[in-house]
Order: structure tokens, then sequence, then C-alpha cells
């Protein structure tokens, strides 16, 4: 039996035959632990001790029998596996193998889905999708949402990504046919000068700047009710920051105040969109050996409050008042 002992700085793991397992096990319980689970295939028992000792055992049978996973290696849970599609995109080779190249493209693609759904479940939208993928680029995650709402959803969606480069929306749209995706299409265009109409979800990745400001202008404006972005490249704040006294030092070195600025900029997006009624996450949405571009603001949209309205846009001007910033993008887009 494996016995893993966890502590605030490491984790020790030990193995023991049966009969030392059970010695050690009589000698914690209600000693070192006063609570202890046991999971059987049809009940749960769950032991507990009072501080005078005293001990009470509940148990609880399941209604049904509980699945033992019998392999050794924890088995990854993935959304999407081998999805003709993604031997279209050249994720996987024609026989089905994932590429060594394409590794970090398959978790981002996972990954990207599994935040998405956690989006869908929050919203309040429940069929009938319209999504706009703004600075969609090969289509990777294009091509995952729209198969993730149709075939594993089974829901009615139009998908549409916008792209800037006409070969990569000539490419998509052929590869969309091919795949018989017929509510998927693409676009050639700018995020400035996209139309969303009866959009209810927008997408943009890595919109460089202020590209990811006027993406989130266009979803607050279109109404929509999920709006994700991952932010890159920072900069119209870094140029503005001039913190006040002691806080002057966050800008000494270099790194740090490109790291600050990211902060700031991304943060007044947070506050901005919790300004117009979105329950509003920033997340890591990818371990950074995937992609260094990998921090999420994810909003679902709840409803307008003018009270925490007035509440967030100023907290965004203490923070411009503190940080010396003049004006924030999307602030200025937006008209506060």
């Amino acid at each position: 039996m494996s016995f893993v002992f966890r502590y605030p700085t490491k984790d020790i793991t030990k193995n023991y035959d049966f009969f030392e397992a059970k010695e050690l096990i009589g000698s914690l319980i209600g000693v070192q632990f006063l609570q202890a689970d046991l999971f059987l295939q049809n009940a749960s028992h769950h032991l507990v001790f009072d501080k005078r000792g005293k001990s009470k055992l509940i148990k609880k049978e399941l209604g049904s029998e509980r699945k033992v996973e019998e392999v050794h290696n924890k088995i990854k849970k993935r959304i999407v596996e081998d999805a003709p599609f993604l031997r279209l995109l050249g994720v996987f080779t024609a026989e089905g193998k994932l590429k060594t190249d394409k590794q970090d493209k398959f978790v981002q693609i996972n990954k990207y889905l599994e935040f998405f759904s956690q989006s869908i479940l929050s919203s309040n939208i429940s069929d009938n999708f319209e999504v706009v993928d703004m600075g969609s680029g090969k289509g990777y995650l294009t091509f995952a949402m729209y198969d993730y709402l149709t075939r594993i959803l089974g829901k009615k969606a139009k998908v549409k990504g916008i792209e800037y480069r006409q070969d990569m929306v000539d490419l998509c749209n052929n590869l969309s046919k091919t795949a018989g995706f017929e509510g998927l299409s693409f676009v050639q265009g700018t995020i400035e000068n996209a139309e969303m109409n009866s959009s209810n979800v927008l997408i943009a990745l890595h919109a460089c700047d202020t590209a990811t400001d006027e993406a989130i202008f266009k979803g607050i404006k279109a109404n929509a009710q999920i709006i994700m972005v991952a932010p890159c490249c920072h900069k119209q704040i870094r140029k503005q920051i001039k913190p006040q006294d002691e806080l002057n030092l966050l800008t000494k070195f270099g790194i740090l105040e490109e790291r600050l600025a990211e902060s700031l900029t991304d943060l007044i997006r947070a506050l901005i969109l919790e300004a117009y009624g979105y329950q509003t996450k920033v997340f890591e949405f990818i371990n950074s050996e995937h992609t260094p571009k990998n921090l999420m603001i994810s909003a679902v949209f709840r409803g307008l409050d003018e009270h925490k309205r007035i509440e967030k846009l100023n907290e965004v001007k203490a923070l411009k008042s503190r940080f010396g910033i003049n004006f924030h993008y999307l602030e200025k887009l937006l008209g506060d």
C-alpha cells in the first residue's frame, strides 16, 4: 500500500506491505488524524473523532457501483482527442498519431476548450451559439470551438473567424468545407473593422496591444454573453507609467516595468468588464512551457448594476492616479 504524507514544502511517498500498513493506520487514526474516509465500490465510510477521543462512524450506501480505475498511470482527461479536423489541420497524422511538433498546440486546444466549456455553463446561452473569433490565424481554436459546440454538445452554432491574411482565410475556408463544417466560415478583416451583428460569444486570442481592447469593446457593444481574450504585447500603458512615491521603484528594472505594465493593463480591462456587468476571471490559460502568452481574461455577462459600475470605474480612476496613467485605451473606446 502506498502512503503519501503531505507537508507544507514537500510530499513524501512510502510503500508498506498490508500488515505494516494496517499497523500504521491504527497508530495514526484518532491520534494524528481525527478524520478518515474509506471509499468502497458500493459504499463510503467516514470516521471522525472529537477532542475527547470519542469516535463516530458514518456509512453511506451508493446508488450505483463506484467505477475503479485499474490502470497504473493516470489517464489524462481531454475534451477532444483524434478528431478528423485535427488531421486536416496537421495536428495528427493521417494514421491518427499526434505529431511531435504539435504536442503543445494539442495541449493548448484542450485547455482552451476546458475553459470555454466552463464559460458556457456559467452563461445564459443554451443553444444557437453565434461565435466570432477575432484574429483566428490558422483556425486551430476556431475549428475546435465549432467541433465542440456541434459534435460534442450537439448545439446549433455559427462560428466565424476574422483574419487579416487572405491566404489564411482561403486555407481555413477550404479546410472547413472539407471537414463538412457548414456553420464555420472565415472572412478577411481586422478587429477594428469587424462586425459583431448578433454574435453572443467573442473570442480574441493573442490580439496585440490595443487590439485586445478593440475586441473587448466590440463584445461589450454587441452585448455578447461571453467574452474571452488572451492579451499580448502590452505597450499602451507602459509608455505612460509614472508611479508615485516609493512605487516608482517598480519601474527601476526594465523587466519589472514590463510586467507591471502588463498587470495594470489587464487589471483595468477586468475592472471595466465588471463595470459593464460581466463576471470576470483572470487566470493562467496554459503553462508557460507551452506558450509564453498564457494569460486569459474570461467574462460572462450577469447584468448591469449602476452601483457596481460606479464602484469599478472609481477603482480604475484610483489605479490610474496612483500609477500616473493618463488613459486606458478600452476606457477611451467606451467613452468612460
